[in-house]
């Protein structure tokens, strides 16, 4: 049964690109931008993606959005949601994208939607999955 699911065709709704920021690309891009923050290893990240509550995953959350500032972060980003999905069995998804969590940095709009935008159409070409993309 459980390989019968697997194999299944998946859809994927509302997911937000922001919140499937995973520990080990979280750490890289935080060298890449020089960000620090309250952990020092992937395995420590990991631990703290066990939330209690809303209030934890926010402070998760936010945390890291300060990681992703240029346009190869936001590549980088959808790029590896998407291999994740496909990997899956997903063939569609419905992404969401709240760029104000950059723009109140002064992170320009064309900055994450280039970088987004350029991943879907690669992963399209690459992988079939279908996308609309929300904000």
């Amino acid at each position: 049964m459980l390989l019968f699911c697997r194999a299944l065709p998946k859809v994927e709704l509302h997911v937000h690109l922001e919140g499937c920021l995973e520990p080990d690309l979280l750490m890289t891009l935080a060298r890449r931008n020089n960000v620090t923050g309250p952990w020092k290893t992937a395995e420590q990240l990991r631990a703290a993606y066990r939330f209690n509550n809303l209030s934890s995953f926010l402070d998760l959350y936010f945390a890291g959005c300060q990681v992703l500032c240029t346009r190869q972060d936001f590549y980088d980003l959808t790029t590896a949601y998407l291999e994740r999905a496909h990997a899956d069995g997903v063939v569609h998804c419905e992404i969401f994208l709240g760029p104000q969590s950059f723009t109140d940095r002064n992170i320009a709009a064309s900055t994450v939607m280039d970088g987004v935008l350029d991943a879907i159409s690669d992963a399209r070409k690459q992988c079939g999955i279908s996308e609309p993309l929300s904000s």
